[in-house]
Parts: C-alpha cells; sequence; structure tokens
C-alpha cells in the first residue's frame, strides 16, 4: 500500500503501476490516472480558472467525473458537486450560493441547463493538451477540498464545505474499522455528490484502492460489477440492500465489508441481507461529519439490533439537553458529534455558529446511549426525512403545496418503509367550497415546483391538523396515525 499521507488528493506517493480505477470501458494505474489529470488541470488553467475558485461539476458516476475532481485540485480550485435529481433552477440557486461562475457538466446532460447564470465548459474534452503548464500545486490542508448540499432548495439546502484534513482524518478514523490491505478495491456503489459516495472515492485515492465503476446504480449493474471485478467493499443505503435482497443476490466471495447507512433498515431485511450472506456494517453519519462516526459490527447486530453503533474513535459522541447539558445513559436528548473530521462550516456563517458549538456538532436527531456506549436513533429534531438515500426538508415540500389553489394547510411527515427506509407523506386541509384534487392532478402540480423524489407519494386529506395550543403542528401525531400505511 502507498504512504498515507494527505498529499495524495494529489496523486503523489502512489505505486504508478497499481490499479488505481476499473470500468467495464477503462483501466487506469496511477501513472496513467495522474498523466489524464495533468493533461486536463492544464486546459481548466487555460479556462482561466484560478486556485480557491469555486467550481460545480454536474456527471454521472464515471471516471470523467473523477478526473474532473482530481484535476480541480491538481489547479487549487474547489469542486461543488450537484444532485442530478434537482431541477434547473434549483442547481442555478445553488451555485449562487457557493458563488460559483463555471459549472462543468456533462456533454450526454448539456439539454438539461437551458438558461444558466454560471459560464458551461461541457465535458468530456475531446482536445488534446499541452501538459507544459500543469505543475501542480502545494495543498494546503485546510484549505476548502470540496462542498457538498445536503436537501433542496436555496432556503432550505445546506451547503457544507470540507476540508483536505477533515477528508484526511474521517478516512484515517475510518480505516479503525474497514483495515485495508493492498489487495482491496472499492465499488463506487452510491453517487459521487452525496458524502458517502464521496468518501468512497477519498479513501481509495488516499490508501491507494482501485475504484471501480459499475455502469449504473441499477440491481443488474452493481451485480454484475461484483462477479466481474470483485470487490472487497462496498456501501448501500437500505433501498439497494432491498432489491439486492429480493433476488437472493449475495456478496461476491471477496467482500470483507458493506457498510449501510442512510436511514431506518427494516429489521426483516437485515435478518434477509445477513442470511444471505452480506458483511454489513450498520454506519451513522452525515455530510457535516465528513462520513460515518459510529458503527455496529456485523456480529452486533443480533444484540444490539435498533443500534447505529458506538463511535469510532477519535469521534465522540454526547446526548445533551436542550440547555446542552450532557445527558445520562437511556437519557432522550440532542445527538452531537465531537470530531476531527467536522466539516469546515456551512456556505451559511450564521448556520455555523447555530450548529457547531463548544466544538460539538448539533445534528438535529434524537436519541439516546445505552450503558455501553451503543447509541440508539430515536427521530429527527427537525423531521429532515431520508428516502432512497436522499435527503428532503418537508419544508420545502409543505411551502410548494401551499402554492396549489385549493390547500389551505399542508403537513409533510415520514413513514417507514421497508424498500425507501422512509417515504414522504402528506396531510393537506382544503379551502372551503374547494373540489378534492386527485393524486395525479398534485403530482403534476408538483413537478413543476420541486424534484421528483420531494413530491410526497401518499396524500391525505383532512379537516384538520393536530396542533398544540399555541397553532403548532404535531407531526408526531400524524406519524403515529398512518404509520402502518404501505405503498
Amino acid at each position: 500500500m502507498n504512504k498515507l499521507s494527505i498529499e495524495n488528493f494529489l496523486l503523489k506517493s502512489h505505486s504508478p503501476k497499481k490499479k488505481a480505477m476499473i470500468s467495464s470501458s477503462i483501466e487506469y494505474n496511477y501513472d496513467q490516472l495522474l498523466a489524464k489529470v495533468l493533461e486536463i488541470s492544464s486546459y481548466l488553467k487555460k479556462e482561466n480558472i484560478s486556485p480557491g475558485e469555486r467550481v460545480g461539476v454536474f456527471g454521472h458516476n464515471d471516471s470523467d467525473y473523477v478526473l474532473n475532481i482530481l484535476s480541480l485540485w491538481q489547479i487549487g480550485a474547489v469542486p461543488v458537486l450537484l444532485n442530478l435529481r434537482l431541477n434547473e433552477v434549483e442547481i442555478d440557486e445553488q451555485l449562487k450560493s457557493a458563488n460559483c461562475k463555471i459549472i462543468l457538466v456533462q456533454n450526454s446532460l448539456s439539454e438539461r441547463l437551458n438558461e444558466f447564470s454560471s459560464k458551461v465548459i461541457l465535458y468530456p474534452f475531446k482536445e488534446s493538451f499541452d501538459v507544459s503548464n500543469s505543475a501542480r500545486i502545494e495543498l494546503n490542508p485546510d484549505k476548502e477540498a470540496v462542498i457538498i448540499f445536503t436537501s433542496g432548495s436555496i432556503e432550505s439546502s445546506k451547503g457544507i464545505i470540507l476540508s483536505f484534513r477533515s477528508l484526511y482524518n474521517s478516512a484515517v478514523n475510518g480505516n479503525q474499522l474497514l483495515r485495508y490491505t493492498t489487495s482491496d478495491r472499492w465499488l463506487a456503489s452510491l453517487p459521487f455528490y452525496h458524502i458517502g459516495g464521496f468518501s468512497i472515492f477519498t479513501r481509495s485515492i488516499l490508501f491507494g484502492i482501485p475504484i471501480i465503476l459499475p455502469d449504473s446504480f441499477s440491481t443488474e449493474d452493481l451485480t454484475i460489477a461484483m462477479n466481474k471485478f470483485q470487490p472487497t467493499f462496498i456501501s448501500l443505503v437500505a433501498a439497494q440492500l432491498k432489491k439486492l435482497s429480493e433476488t437472493d443476490i449475495a456478496p461476491n466471495p471477496e467482500m470483507k465489508n458493506c457498510l449501510l447507512g442512510g436511514g431506518f433498515t427494516d429489521k426483516g431485511l437485515l435478518k434477509k441481507a445477513y442470511d444471505l450472506g452480506w458483511p454489513i456494517n450498520i454506519v451513522y453519519g452525515s455530510t457535516e461529519t465528513s462520513s460515518f462516526v459510529t458503527a455496529l459490527l456485523k456480529d452486533e447486530i443480533i444484540f444490539k439490533p435498533n443500534s447505529v453503533g458506538r463511535a469510532i474513535p477519535t469521534n465522540k459522541i454526547l446526548i445533551m439537553d436542550e440547555g446542552e447539558n450532557e445527558l445520562k445513559p437511556f437519557e432522550i436528548g440532542e445527538i452531537t458529534v465531537k470530531s476531527n473530521s467536522l466539516m469546515s462550516g456551512y456556505l451559511n456563517s450564521q448556520r455555523t455558529k447555530r450548529i457547531v458549538k463548544n466544538e460539538y456538532y448539533h445534528t438535529g436527531d434524537i436519541g439516546y446511549i445505552d450503558e455501553e456506549e451503543y447509541l440508539f436513533i430515536e427521530g429527527r429534531k427537525n423531521y429532515l426525512i431520508s428516502t432512497g438515500g436522499e435527503n428532503v426538508n418537508p419544508v420545502e415540500v409543505e411551502n410548494a403545496l401551499l402554492e396549489h389553489r385549493s390547500i389551505e394547510e399542508a403537513a409533510v411527515f415520514p413513514i417507514r418503509d421497508k424498500e425507501w427506509g422512509e417515504f414522504l407523506a402528506a396531510a393537506i386541509v382544503l379551502k372551503s367550497d374547494t373540489d378534492t384534487p386527485s393524486f395525479e392532478e398534485m403530482k403534476k402540480f408538483l413537478s413543476k415546483k420541486i424534484s421528483g423524489f420531494k413530491i410526497p407519494k401518499k396524500i391525505f386529506f383532512e379537516k384538520e391538523l393536530p396542533k398544540t395550543e399555541l397553532g403548532k403542528v404535531q407531526k408526531d401525531k400524524l406519524i403515529e396515525r398512518y404509520k402502518f400505511t404501505s405503498l
């Protein structure tokens, strides 16, 4: 294995002939990867991308995407990763909030972006490049490495700044669980624009582990990649694991570890996957923590089935009350995290001050720790909903619903589901003397306002919403009322 160094983000200290990136169409060793990166970084310099500049990246998980990230790092620029499932308005808002003047867009996706405030550069780049202008910068560990957005609109989305040091520390901390060897291989089974997928990429680059790129995230293509390339590590969300398990797909023989994150996981699914031989480790973390900070090991799932595990050194988990006092075991409060992999902050500095206090990141999740320091999650303080690996802010969806001429009140909440982890549901109160809109009519209306994955899968029409004496909607009662609803 190569010498572990933060400089490896610039492809330094890697064994030149060691495999770096593999797919059905390409195979690069580190020598070839570096040559490609130096070519592209030279071209990006000609496009007047300067050190410290934030540059949007909009594309599929493929070799060109990886080359773009590495090339931007070579010239000291900061990639801003954009979710493929967002619409044009949402993307443009995020670019503006990150102050991006340039966006790299995959050629095949160019038709989705008609009018943009940022300069669009299409890739893959066809011309040949002069590498005489490709001298590499020196890496400052505390400078911005990447900006990743969570949630959706400019009002609710959170642009999170991660430094090279945070990414490095996260990878080193995670290796206390993963224990890499020279023969390991990572399957890039999650989108790079999410921290789960991006951390696969950063771990691979830092430790010199080949990254395997499947043709898509479909069950069929993931299975083909597993059978052909024999990865030793994979990361999945519950929806992916469910589809694999339903078709009785077992992991490839060399698979050592399957990280499972992304929210609630059904016990029946875990048992099915366990019986098929999936080496599951349940993990808990966020973009703000640069990936997972706790892990529940495969054998621990049997006697701690509802836990997300214990903190991985050097992370520390505290449960705090509203006065920021530490609570005792089994007392329920807000989950807070102290870690050397914490974000540099949000694009909104005021949000950072509200969320990070005395070196502890306040997650907004509610839970408790037992006497053996296993963490249990009870819910979300802000009801951010995780569905199929995507985070959705219910306030954004509620605001979109309230734009409908017939709707007086709306409350969006999660319902647990075996396939999606959670799915979105909405309880609606109609204005008097209006007809009840059909579900298809509501879908069509919302599709013009928000991305498809944010549209509720169930809509319930109510005479009134349950509220407190102060008029606050009691979403807990809605969750309880509809908890047995299925798709």
